[in-house]
């Protein structure tokens, strides 16, 4: 993606912060309540169950004591547990080490630590790093484009939440306008209050079959490389943590766990540019997979439950999708995948991977023209790039009730959709042990809600601004337990201003290519 394709005053000064430090990635604008709820408004809202009853006429059966109604208290872990309990305030008091400096150890230097991931954009060692910066600092955190956490405050409390509450943001508005006095001497250390966490003792680190060496000029470089976990009898992995061997240039990692008869295919691709691994933007482009990882600068690795693991078939592999950012050079990078294991007769329970998917159906805006504006010879176009493994539309469709017709208004520029499915569906009941949302570039908004429109609805994930350089796996303190007659409701919005300008005029469907759109949530749950 490019520095110049957002659309509004915040973009402008992401722009002049990249500039002077070298940002890696593109921030959006932030909607505003109204803009969401007419965007919700738009949604095709379609459902169905295995017994064709509607979603509508299903029993709610959740279970949660996640609230949404206060902020959280920080716990020690960096986790934000849902409470009674407010956070104290924080408020510029004149000291900069008992108000200011807090607040970047606290959630700036576990990213920007000496070696961290974000340190080639801006390393944080010293209270001198800050001040010299002070200005920019104030521009990226008052338009939410730092600390990066997509989730907003109306999604369920989160593990390892980076965001900065209105109050911290605040108290560094007022110490930048007090002129960013220090009480401390320049040189003093500025250390993560809470390092990011890796992975406890693994078991097994597994790199690529070769370093991946890019080309410096591609600024945006998707890539897929097979991880070979060489588990011949099968086994479980018990926990997992993405470690980038070049952080300046590894942007983001999406990691998917492969059944064993997609070797082949990997393997054909693995190479066919005369490089490491394949390009790949939607998906893994090697046949059927689960994704189970989703890594940016910040995320923690992940432990499943005591008891639980993703059990892995013999054969079975990880291809890992890596986004690298280069900024005048292209050092070779063999980044690692750590993994917790237990044997294949250990006896755990199977976490399970669910994917709850949303139609994408996006027409041509009614002043574009152009042969792919016909969806028919869009559909062949994307049928003839991926296969019908990589284009999902109709299954999808027909999933959710819905045709293209129920679409066909949405000639303004922005468009959305949505599906709502009992858990039971599709085997995802349980608790929730993690949740991810996917989308492409032109992805506007995300929202996940549980039991939505009845007394029982929770939000469970609310993402205003899409930005698809910040993709987590988000946490649930507390505990969420889906019943079978749960409704899982999936909705996307997309604005096709944020689509490359020199591409040709399509509709766009659900396909495996970055130009393509994709809308869906994986739910990653244990048995109750």
């Amino acid at each position: 993606m490019t520095l110049f394709r957002s659309r509004s005053l915040r973009h402008l000064l992401v722009v002049v912060f990249a500039a002077m430090v070298v940002v890696a990635a593109c921030g959006e604008d932030v909607a505003t309540d109204e803009s969401a709820a007419s965007a919700d408004d738009a949604a095709v809202d379609a459902s169905t169950s295995d017994d064709g009853t509607s979603a509508a006429e299903t029993t709610s059966t959740v279970a949660s004591d996640a609230s949404t109604e206060s902020e959280p208290e920080a716990e020690p872990d960096g986790s934000e547990a849902a409470g009674t309990a407010e956070p104290t305030p924080a408020v510029y008091d004149g000291d900069f080490s008992t108000s200011i400096q807090p607040i970047f150890e606290e959630k700036c230097a576990v990213c920007h630590f000496d070696g961290g991931p974000g340190a080639s954009h801006w390393n944080l060692q010293s209270v001198a790093d800050v001040v010299d910066t002070h200005l920019l600092v104030s521009d990226v955190i008052t338009t939410n484009y730092m600390p990066p956490w997509p989730a907003s405050g109306e999604s369920v409390a989160f593990k390892g939440d980076r965001s900065l509450r209105p109050d911290q943001i605040q108290a560094v508005l007022d110490w930048v306008a007090d002129g960013a006095p220090i009480d401390v001497e320049p040189d003093t250390s500025i250390s993560p209050a809470i390092p990011v966490a890796g992975l406890t003792n693994p078991d097994l680190v597994v790199l690529p079959p070769q370093p991946y060496m890019g080309d410096p000029n591609v600024t945006d470089d998707y890539r897929c490389q097979i991880y070979d976990l060489q588990l011949d009898e099968g086994g479980w992995i018990t926990g997992f943590d993405f470690v980038p061997d070049e952080p300046s240039v590894v942007h983001h990692a999406i990691g998917y766990l492969m059944s064993p008869e997609s070797m082949e295919r990997a393997q054909a691709r693995d190479g066919e540019d005369g490089r490491t691994g394949w390009e790949c933007y939607g998906g893994s482009g090697a046949g059927e997979s689960d994704m189970f990882l989703g890594w940016a600068p910040g995320q923690d690795a992940t432990e499943y439950p005591e008891g639980n693991g993703l059990w892995v078939p013999p054969g079975g592999f990880v291809v890992v999708q890596i986004h690298y950012h280069y900024e005048g050079s292209a050092p070779a990078d063999a980044s690692s995948l750590e993994l917790g294991l237990e044997p294949a007769d250990a006896d755990l329970k199977d976490v399970t991977l669910s994917e709850f998917l949303a139609p994408v159906e996006i027409p041509c805006m009614s002043s574009e023209s152009g042969p792919l504006c016909d969806r028919d010879a869009a559909m062949a176009d994307a049928l003839e790039r991926f296969g019908g493994e990589g284009v999902r539309n109709d299954s999808i469709n027909r999933i959710c009730g819905v045709t293209p017709d129920d679409f066909a208004h949405l000639t303004d520029g922005l468009a959305s959709s949505s599906c709502s499915i009992p858990a039971g569906f599709i085997d995802a009941t349980g608790e929730i042990v993690s949740v991810f949302g996917h989308m492409h570039e032109i992805g506007d908004w995300f929202r996940l809600t549980i039991n939505k429109g009845t007394p029982d609805e929770l939000v469970l994930l609310d993402i205003p601004v899409w930005d698809f350089d910040w993709q987590y796996n988000y946490e649930p303190v507390d505990s969420i337990v889906l019943g079978p007659q749960d409704i899982i409701t999936v909705e996307c919005g997309w604005d096709r201003s944020l689509r490359r300008s020199d591409l040709e005029p399509a509709y766009i469907l659900w396909a495996d290519g970055t130009n393509d759109e994709m809308c869906f949530t994986t739910l990653t749950t244990r048995p109750a």
